[in-house]
Formats: C-alpha cells, structure tokens, sequence
C-alpha cells in the first residue's frame, strides 16, 4: 500500500498527517519508506494526480481551495480561509472510478451534518498530532483485518 496521497491545503494539518503516514505506515507496509506519498495542496492537484496515478491509500481533505494558493496562508490567513470550499469530497466518485480498491481516509474537520450531501469517505481520521497516528493505525488494523479473513 506505498502508493499514498495526502490532500491537505494546510501546512499543520500536513504535518500532523505525514507524521502519522511516516509513523504508522512502516508497521503495516515493509515496503514503506519515510516521506514516499504524493501531497496536493488544491483541488486541481488533487485531481490531476487522481487522474495521473493509481493510489492504493488517499487521506482526503474536504475544505480546500480549487487552485493553488502559493504562501497565501501565511501572509493574509483570512484571504486564505475565504478561498476555501467543500470540494474535496467530491473527489472521491473519481477516485472510485479510477481504481475501486482505493482506500479513502477522509481528514476532514466538518461534521456530518455539514457533509451529509457530499459522497463518503471509506474511513475518517483526525488530523492533530497524536490523533492522527492512533487513528491511522486503527484503520489500516482493521484493513489487515478485513485482507485476511
């Protein structure tokens, strides 16, 4: 399961879900090295590295912006957070498409009532650090679970 994306526009999100993936990954994948996932900031990224690779795993914002936003996040925060849509899950119809045996950990911080219209993710996960990494384990447990029955 080496073929990873993370889509996340944030940069302490980002971190707290690289930590995880490099944290967690290794027990369940031996072929696993640190830092061997793609990473989209936006949705148009998103989208052209869905079309462009078969991902085994995708850690999947919702809130996101649709084009890249460059260090607008650190210089007018409320530019950056104005920008923002709930897009991200609608990605998952095309990641389906592409490869049905994708696993989708939606990131998302919404609650399910902002996200009842929007298509659902395989799994959800927190990402805080500390979080993060328990919840990472807990559902690649229960995918190496589900793998051997």
């Amino acid at each position: 399961m080496s073929n990873i994306l993370i889509v996340e526009d944030q940069n302490g999100p980002l971190g707290a879900l690289e930590f995880a993936i490099n944290e967690v990954m290794p027990l369940y994948d031996a072929g696993f090295s640190n830092k061997k996932y793609d990473i989209a900031r936006c949705y148009d990224d998103a989208r052209n590295k869905i079309l462009e690779n078969n991902y085994a795993l995708i850690l999947l914002d919702n809130r996101m912006s649709y084009h890249d936003l460059g260090e607008l996040e650190h210089t007018d925060f409320d530019r950056f957070c104005d920008s923002l849509q709930n897009i991200g899950y609608t990605l998952i119809p095309l990641i389906k498409e592409r490869n049905q045996q994708t696993v989708i950990i939606g990131t998302s911080s919404l609650s399910a009532g902002e996200l009842e219209d929007l298509p659902t993710p395989d799994y959800t996960m927190s990402k805080m650090y500390g979080q993060a990494e328990d919840d990472l384990a807990r559902i690649l447990g229960e995918i190496e679970r589900k793998k051997n029955k």
